[in-house]
């Protein structure tokens, strides 16, 4: 079992520093639950202590009860963005080495690379007729790797509504793939 590591937490020179030094076991604990692809336990940290920080900073003590609860919820959002991101950046990269040559790819045999490609258009087809318009204006550019935020801006919408879309369009995608038994 791994302990915590050394760290060292300079001379409090705010309240904002003894709220990140109270505080600090308790981003250790929650970075402990990721593991960030291409990084290490630390990564995690100092993104879990970005997190608390965005906490300490936006806490208002009229609008929410407990600020632990308040900065458990940051800290989380914070190491789930940047797991997404290593996982979005090391697919990338393989993708790019892949073109590049460099990562060979098992090609698969002709049966199974035709069969793979009707599933594709079948899917591609129920999913036309099961999307509204926004939902698949929203998913062409998610499936390319675009954040929310960059959808969002390209679409001229909030991100609350390209997720709320997302969600929509994955809950139609699993409906639609359970029912593949019965089809």
């Amino acid at each position: 079992m791994r302990s915590e590591p050394n760290r060292e937490i300079p001379p409090l020179a705010s309240s904002e520093d003894a709220s990140l030094a109270e505080y600090s076991r308790l981003v250790f604990r929650l970075a402990r639950q990721f593991y960030l692809h291409g990084g290490d336990e630390d990564d995690l940290y100092q993104e879990g202590m970005i997190g608390l920080l965005k906490a300490v900073r936006a806490y208002d003590p009229g609008k929410n009860d407990s600020f632990e609860a308040f900065a458990t919820l940051c800290i989380r959002r914070q190491l789930y963005d940047a797991v997404r991101r290593s996982a979005r950046l090391s697919q990338r990269e393989e993708e790019a080495l892949s073109k590049l040559g460099f990562i060979m790819q098992e090609a698969p045999d002709p049966e199974t690379q035709c069969l793979a490609n009707e599933t594709e258009k079948e899917i591609q087809a129920a999913l036309n007729g099961l999307l509204s318009a926004f939902e698949a204006s929203v998913l062409s550019p998610y499936l390319a790797g675009c954040t929310v935020r960059e959808i969002a801006g390209t679409l001229g919408c909030t991100e609350k509504s390209v997720g709320n879309a997302i969600q929509r369009i994955r809950r139609k995608l699993a409906q639609y793939l359970s029912q593949g038994d019965s089809r």
